[in-house]
């Protein structure tokens, strides 16, 4: 038999409050460019997509090189390269190759 009004799932204590900044999750910003290099080197998908799959991507990756000049760094994801500006608190993914190098890390 079960309860009326008990909902399953996490419960919260009262008088807390989970405080969030409104910018969370929102501070990877894709170029045109990196959106066209990636539907032309990997899918034929929309540009929503595309951007999901490489916010997902940098997400996941590592830091692989910083260049002196310019500020960017490289990043990488199972044989996929970002190349990306840090500007304030903002990544902005300027394109997307492909590496030539074997996958040693791939899970």
């Amino acid at each position: 038999m079960k309860r009326k009004g008990v909902k399953h799932g996490r419960v919260k204590k009262r008088g807390t409050l989970v405080k969030t900044s409104c910018f969370a999750g929102n501070y990877i910003y894709v170029t045109d460019h990196a959106i066209k290099r990636y539907q032309e080197r990997f899918k034929r998908v929309s540009e929503k997509n595309a951007q999901r799959a490489i916010i997902e991507g940098v997400k996941r990756s590592r830091l692989i090189a910083l260049t002196r000049f310019g500020g960017r760094e490289i990043r990488e994801n199972r044989g996929v390269l970002y190349v990306c500006e840090l500007q304030d608190n903002y990544l902005s993914v300027i394109t997307v190759l492909i590496s030539k190098v074997k996958l040693r890390f791939v899970s």
